[in-house]
């Protein structure tokens, strides 16, 4: 794994964006998810993202002999938003990357099994918080870094959403004129120069499979050991670098590549574009791969409809408070409790935090120790440590968890009581208790919201079906009412549990931290 210099950002900063892109879902919530899905990438409270494509000539598909399949999960990666963003029309405000290709998979401008693959392999880290069309942006990024570039050279924003629906077709294809290609990418906002360098840089990674296109390599590829007969770009097809472009201009080992190379003229695609200005681009794209390469990506990746508002570039934080929950004893009091995560390259942090919490009238807690630490792991980004913590607060009224320099913010005038919560996976059914101050219920009533992540027909993709919990009286504790709800659900994987009365929202928690939870 490569490590990176951290940017400090402050947490109690992040906190104050509160754009929603499902009602009641806070945009920092989203941010937080993408931060952990780009940092964890190994070890505690880990996502499978980076490991797919590490090493870079690896293939985490669901063909059959997928070792011998001559498939590269990161050239996929790749490739998905290419073909998913470049029918998008910048001046109409539509289309883009929203994963709307996950419904053209049987289109033939959109041949093979990249499509399905990286929707099936990121259906199941897909919740509310986290849009199948973000996560194929951070499947780029990664790829890029686990294939010799650096992870820090493209911002990561979130805030895409995905479609329901195809979009419409006109992806070139190998075959298609260079005048209808440059046209339909000037149509998605790219001048003719980022066209012929987006493509080059995309061709950097991985094949021309025979099964898709046997018209331009033939079938003699096919073999046991490369049952889809793939044939590389470059001689260097799990290293995004200079090496097809210098083989293009020089003459030399795969020449370009087979959309260079094939005696199927009408086919060679990337020829008309590579000399369609004299070979200006790629001469000057191969003395700058990286550089260009990583800002063409994220200008295709940040190319959305116009009702989308992207985040601002998402950075690691150095210190993260993450399964945060709360607790509400039959007396009343209130305990918070989660795991403080640091982030760190060269400098172990200590075996233990030490924290304290504030009040909204400004007291201040004594310190407080936490556990020492339990977890580890690693990432594109340096190494984790995790340290569990457990406090009673002065409640009602605490505001904020201080530590290391950092605040968290506390809310404890609404909340969902994971642990008192139960998921039962056998029976789809998900049971929510919360509780809320009895001076802020003013004779309303508590309603819940689930975010469930429901299979769709069209796309192996999952859409995000909001369901209602009615919510009865349960108990009165203390300064606290106490509701619970049950509910039946069609899936209990990721989802995501909300209380409100009527204005009043708590923050939202992931049901996995519920008795039972997966």
């Amino acid at each position: 794994m490569k490590s990176f210099t951290l940017t400090i950002v402050s947490v109690l900063a992040l906190f104050c964006t509160t754009n929603a892109d499902f009602p009641g879902i806070d945009r920092q919530d989203m941010i937080e998810e993408m931060e952990h899905y780009l940092v964890d990438n190994a070890g505690t409270n880990s996502v499978p993202i980076v490991s797919a494509v590490s090493s870079c000539s690896n293939y985490a598909g669901f063909a059959s002999d997928p070792q011998n399949r001559g498939e590269q999960t990161s050239a996929q990666w790749v490739r998905f938003p290419f073909h998913d963003f470049v029918t998008a029309d910048v001046a109409a405000g539509t289309g883009g990357l929203d994963a709307s290709l996950g419904f053209e998979s049987d289109r033939a401008e959109n041949h093979g099994l990249f499509v399905n693959d990286t929707m099936e392999f990121l259906a199941p880290t897909m919740n509310a918080y986290i849009s199948m069309a973000d996560q194929v942006s951070l499947g780029v990024l990664v790829s890029v870094a686990e294939c010799g570039g650096n992870a820090a050279a493209i911002p990561l924003r979130v805030g895409r959403i995905d479609a329901l629906a195809a979009g419409p077709s006109g992806v070139p294809t190998p075959f298609t004129p260079i005048g209808p290609t440059l046209a339909q990418f000037a149509q998605a906002g790219f001048a003719a120069n980022e066209t012929i360098a987006l493509v080059a840089c995309g061709h950097s990674l991985g094949r021309v499979h025979a099964v898709n296109f046997p018209e331009i390599v033939g079938e003699s590829p096919i073999t046991s050991t490369n049952l889809d007969g793939g044939v590389t770009f470059d001689s260097t097809p799990t290293v995004l670098d200079p090496s097809g472009m210098n083989e293009y201009l020089t003459g030399t080992g795969s020449g370009g590549g087979p959309l260079v190379t094939t005696s199927n003229v009408s086919a060679r695609s990337d020829f008309r574009l590579f000399s369609s200005d004299n070979n200006v681009t790629i001469t000057n794209l191969a003395q700058n791969t990286g550089r260009i390469c990583s800002g063409l990506f994220e200008k295709m990746l940040n190319t959305v409809p116009s009702t989308v508002t992207l985040s601002d570039p998402i950075t690691p934080m150095p210190w993260k408070i993450v399964d945060f929950i709360m607790h509400c004893s039959p007396g009343g009091s209130v305990r918070i409790e989660g795991f403080i995560r640091a982030l760190w390259t060269t400098t172990p942090p200590p075996n233990k935090i030490t924290y304290n919490t504030v009040t909204s009238s400004g007291n201040v807690s004594r310190q407080h120790a936490s556990d020492a630490a339990s977890g580890s792991g690693s990432g594109l980004f340096g190494s984790t440590t995790y340290y569990h913590f457990v406090i009673g607060t002065d409640s009602p009224g605490t505001t904020s968890m201080n530590f290391q320099g950092y605040s968290y913010p506390i809310d404890d005038t609404i909340f969902v009581l994971p642990t008192q919560s139960t998921v039962k996976p056998d029976a789809n059914t998900i049971e929510v208790k919360a509780a809320v101050l009895t001076s802020s219920l003013a004779g309303g009533t508590m309603e819940g919201t689930l975010y469930v992540p429901e299979t769709q027909q069209g796309s192996m993709a999952k859409k995000i079906t909001m369901v209602t919990v009615p919510m009865k009286f349960l108990s009165t504790n203390g300064n606290y009412t106490l509701f619970d709800g049950l509910v039946s659900v069609s899936n209990v994987e990721g989802v995501i549990a909300k209380v409100a009365v009527g204005s009043l929202g708590s923050k939202t928690v992931k049901t996995k931290l519920f008795n039972g939870g997966i």
